[in-house]
């Protein structure tokens, strides 16, 4: 066998054994993985959104918010649905995020068993605080 055939082979073979683990590792469950759902969508999976890393997405529920120490429960809605959340985080929580505003939440982690969702990271888009006051015009 000359030399450029025995080089094609090995090359060709190497390309193989890369696609067919490449295509294994996609196969799997990819913890680093999330998914975007909303708070319905989350309910609608069911026990499938156990088995799933995720990002939510819903309104806070005003007054919802309980401090304990460390702990933060609360609950997001979206239309009639709710979804109550445990913050088990180790980032501070933002300053803003109280029992009064109106906002947006994001939070990322996982659905437990006992249908609370366990959030290692929380995101709060307070749009309000920032926009524009356009009731009176500029001088």
């Amino acid at each position: 066998m000359n030399n450029n055939k025995l080089k094609f082979i090995i090359g060709s073979m190497v390309i193989v054994i890369a696609v067919i683990v490449l295509a294994v590792q996609g196969m799997q469950e990819d913890t680093t993985m999330s998914y975007s759902k909303s708070v319905s969508e989350v309910q609608m999976l069911g026990s499938r959104a156990q088995t799933m890393t995720l990002k939510v997405n819903g309104d806070l529920k005003k007054g919802s918010i309980i401090r304990n120490n460390l702990d933060l429960d609360f609950v997001i809605t979206e239309g009639n649905s709710e979804l109550k959340i445990h913050y088990i985080g180790k980032d501070p929580i933002p300053d803003t995020f109280n029992n009064d505003m109106d906002a947006e939440v994001i939070v990322s982690g996982k659905l437990q068993d006992d249908g609370i969702f366990h959030a290692e990271r929380i995101q709060a888009k307070c749009a309000s605080k920032y926009e524009a006051d356009y009731s009176s015009p500029e001088v």
